[in-house]
């Protein structure tokens, strides 16, 4: 056990970046993470995972500029990413870089329709790559005139790569579409936009956001991945699953000071 905590904790603070970080200028980051999933893999069959995340950037009016998270996971020599960058130009920057590395991209997953997951879709469809998202979420993207995925799934559990990523939908929070992804290989929860960063101090943008709803879900969230060990929120450090009782407590401050106002 000490050894798997020494090995998750090296990880996070050693680990390199693949691209100079450069946040100033919001530059297309990508870092590898050494987390317990090697170690789970390699005990469990003889293909490799590997995982990477990565950062894009978006300067908005409210917040300046603002880091998006993101995956690449790697099993073998093929590689899917959970969402996109926040930029068609970073989708065909990180498109380069996974081939690169010889890896092979089967497809993607968005966990909620805001740019910061969705804006590449459109170029990897046009390259042949799967795009998937929830059915609620396609339904928005039509809407709005986006592009729309290639595979919409409905229902809410959707599995990729024969189990290697589940997509759960628990309910409202950050949006009314928002789901999170279940690695079970490496017991890593992509809590996406419904989880908060341990540095974050406020609900930041909530304008789509189904307030009342979030800390239900995310009361759902926790019942549901009892194992997971990394939790990577939609912005901001990757943490452990302390990262969803922060969130359920700045949810529930907004509640409770906007209920006295």
């Amino acid at each position: 056990m000490f050894s798997r905590i020494l090995i998750l904790l090296i990880g996070f603070i050693c680990c390199m970046p693949l691209a100079i970080s450069a946040e100033s200028s919001g530059q297309l980051t990508i870092t590898p993470l050494s987390s317990n999933a090697l170690v789970k893999a390699n005990q469990a069959q003889a293909t490799q995972i590997q995982l990477f995340e990565y950062q894009s950037y978006f300067k908005t009016d409210d917040f300046g500029l603002v880091d998006a998270n993101g995956l690449v996971v790697v099993e073998g020599k093929d590689a899917y990413l959970i969402d996109t960058p926040w930029s068609e130009k970073d989708t065909i920057a990180l498109v380069e870089w996974i081939k690169q590395q010889n890896f092979i991209l089967k497809a993607s997953i968005s966990t909620h329709s805001h740019a910061d997951r969705t804006a590449g879709i459109s170029y990897l469809n046009s390259i042949g790559v799967s795009t998937h998202v929830s059915a609620m979420t396609q339904k928005i993207l039509t809407t709005q005139h986006k592009a729309l995925a290639s595979q919409p799934f409905d229902g809410d559990s959707f599995t990729l790569a024969n189990g290697l990523l589940e997509a759960r939908y628990l309910g409202a929070g950050h949006t009314i579409d928002n789901i999170v992804v279940w690695l079970p290989k490496a017991q890593l929860l992509f809590g996406g936009c419904l989880v908060k960063s341990a540095h974050s101090k406020s609900m930041g943008y909530i304008a789509e956001a189904s307030l009342t709803d979030w800390p239900v879900t995310i009361s759902k969230v926790k019942a549901t991945f009892v194992d997971a060990e990394v939790v990577v929120p939609g912005h901001g450090a990757i943490g452990n699953a302390g990262l969803l009782n922060h969130t359920q407590e700045l949810v529930n401050i907004y509640l409770s000071k906007h209920q006295l106002d």
